[in-house]
């Protein structure tokens, strides 16, 4: 004779299942995704009591499943965050002051090296324009500079 399906554990599923999507989308914030943590493990609680209601009470148990698996994502990013925040805590100032300097060095590397290209690029410009002889204005409009030139006869 088969056993008749029950909706025991369905309730405790669902709430489950919300808190772990809360928990999944909350994980996901930077600076405040260590707060999903709470969430995280009432939800997995709630599931896992949810499972087990449905498994003796012959009730279903897919929605207690997914939220368990939902809510245990969400819980493990959420601890990644803490991780990350626990590890910037433990640097002391020297390792923190090195890797701002670092940061600031490779940011000025790069701009001297933009630097130097716009300065060569100017450089062949005044080149061109000391070869060409005209008596007229010329006008060079880029996105986001407008560039008068005004060249006369020698």
């Amino acid at each position: 004779m088969e056993k008749i399906r029950t909706n025991a554990g369905h309730g405790l599923g669902v709430a489950g299942l919300v808190l772990g999507i809360l928990c999944f989308f909350m994980a996901f914030i930077p600076c405040i995704g260590v707060i999903a943590i709470g969430p995280g493990v009432i939800a997995i609680v709630l599931s896992i009591v949810g499972l087990v209601q449905a498994s003796k009470n012959n009730g279903a148990k897919g929605i207690n499943i997914a939220a368990l698996i939902v809510s245990g994502i969400g819980t493990l990013i959420a601890c990644l965050w803490l991780f990350v925040f626990v590890g910037i805590a433990s640097l002391d100032e020297d390792q923190i002051e090195d890797m701002v300097e670092d940061v600031m060095e490779e940011v000025v590397r790069g701009t001297n090296s933009c630097n130097i290209d716009l300065q060569d690029d100017l450089q062949k410009l005044e080149q061109h324009l000391d070869s060409i002889k005209l008596d007229e204005m010329i006008i060079i409009k880029t996105d986001s500079t407008k560039i008068k030139i005004h060249i006369e006869k020698e």
